[in-house]
C-alpha cells in the first residue's frame, strides 16, 4: 500500500486504498476477460468453419446439378494445324468430348470459386480433384479423355458424396457450437459471481453474507467441475469419431480446447475469491 501511495505522490491513505481497489479489480476482470474471450474465440472458430462449410457444400451441390445437365456424346473438333501445317493435335484433342472442358469449368467456377478456397487450399484444378474425387477421377478430368457416361456418373455419385460429407460436418458444428454455447451458460456468471466478490469491500461484509458468498462460489465450482466432467467426456467421444478434431477446429488459437482451458481458468479465479472470502471470516 506504501508504494502505492509512494508511486502516486500522495500523502492521503484513502487515495492509495481507492487506487488498489481499482488494481485489484481491473486485474481480476482482466482475468475475467480472459475466461470470456476464450469462449467467444471458440465460437467465432466454429462460426467460420461453418461458413466455409456451408459454402462448399452448396458448391458440390452446384458442380452436381452442373454435371448433370452436361451431354456426354456432344463431339468436340480437333485442334487446328500447327503453324507448321502439320496435322497432329495433342493426344486424345480429337476425341475429347465438349463436355469434359465444360465439367473442369463447372469445378473451377464452383468448388474452387468460393470465397475462402485459395486461402485455406490454394491448390490447382488437378490438386483439387484429386483430393475431393481422387488420383482417377481426376486424371480422367485432366488426361484429355471424353466424358462419358460412366465418368459422368462418377462425377455427380463423387460430388454428391462430397456435399453430403460437409453435410455431415455443419451437423457437428452445431453440436460444437450448442456446446460452447452451454458452457457460457455456466462460466459467464461463475466469473460475474467472482468479479462480485474481488469488487466487494469485504471489511464492511457481516459473517452471514460472508458466509453466503463461500457457498454461492462453491455452488459455481460444482457446477464447472461437473461442466468440465462433460466436457472431457465429449473430447474423448468427438476424436474417437473425427481423429484432430479439436486441432482442425481451433488450430488457429491458443489451445485445441478452448473450453476446457476456460473452465479451468474459471476455477483458478473461483478459488482466489474463495480464499479472499476466508481471510476476511478469519478476522471477525
Amino acid at each position: 500500500m506504501e508504494s502505492i501511495c509512494r508511486a502516486a505522490d500522495c500523502g492521503y491513505p484513502g487515495v492509495a486504498v481507492g487506487v488498489a481497489v481499482l488494481c485489484l479489480t481491473a486485474a481480476f476482470l482482466l482475468l475475467g476477460g480472459a475466461v470470456l474471450v476464450r469462449l467467444r474465440d471458440a465460437q467465432e472458430a466454429v462460426s467460420t468453419e461453418r461458413s466455409r462449410t456451408s459454402a462448399e457444400r452448396d458448391a458440390f451441390d452446384r458442380f452436381r446439378r452442373r454435371v448433370v445437365r452436361l451431354d456426354p456424346d456432344t463431339p468436340h473438333p480437333p485442334d487446328p494445324p500447327s503453324a507448321g501445317g502439320g496435322v497432329l493435335a495433342t493426344a486424345g484433342s480429337a476425341v475429347e468430348g465438349a463436355s469434359l472442358g465444360d465439367a473442369r469449368e463447372a469445378y473451377a467456377e464452383t468448388v474452387m470459386a468460393t470465397p475462402h478456397y485459395e486461402e485455406e487450399y490454394d491448390e490447382s484444378l488437378p490438386q483439387s480433384l484429386a483430393a475431393e474425387f481422387g488420383d482417377g477421377v481426376a486424371g480422367a478430368m485432366v488426361g484429355g479423355g471424353a466424358l462419358t457416361p460412366q465418368l459422368r456418373s462418377t462425377l455427380v455419385a463423387s460430388a454428391e458424396r462430397a456435399r453430403e460429407e460437409r453435410a455431415e460436418l455443419l451437423a457437428d458444428l452445431d453440436r460444437e457450437e450448442a456446446g460452447i454455447d452451454a458452457a457460457s451458460d455456466v462460466l459467464a456468471p461463475a466469473a460475474d459471481a467472482a468479479a462480485e466478490v474481488t469488487e466487494t469491500d469485504l471489511d464492511y461484509s457481516s459473517y452471514t453474507d460472508l458466509v453466503a458468498d463461500y457457498e454461492r462460489l462453491e455452488w459455481h465450482e460444482r457446477r464447472i467441475e461437473a461442466l468440465l466432467r462433460d466436457r472431457q467426456a465429449t473430447v474423448h467421444d468427438r476424436e474417437s469419431e473425427r481423429p484432430h478434431w479439436y486441432e482442425y477446429l481451433y488450430g488457429c488459437l491458443s489451445s485445441p480446447y478452448p473450453v476446457v482451458g476456460a473452465a479451468t481458468e474459471a476455477l483458478v479465479e473461483l478459488s482466489a475469491a474463495r480464499d479472499r472470502i476466508a481471510s476476511a471470516a478469519s478476522k471477525r
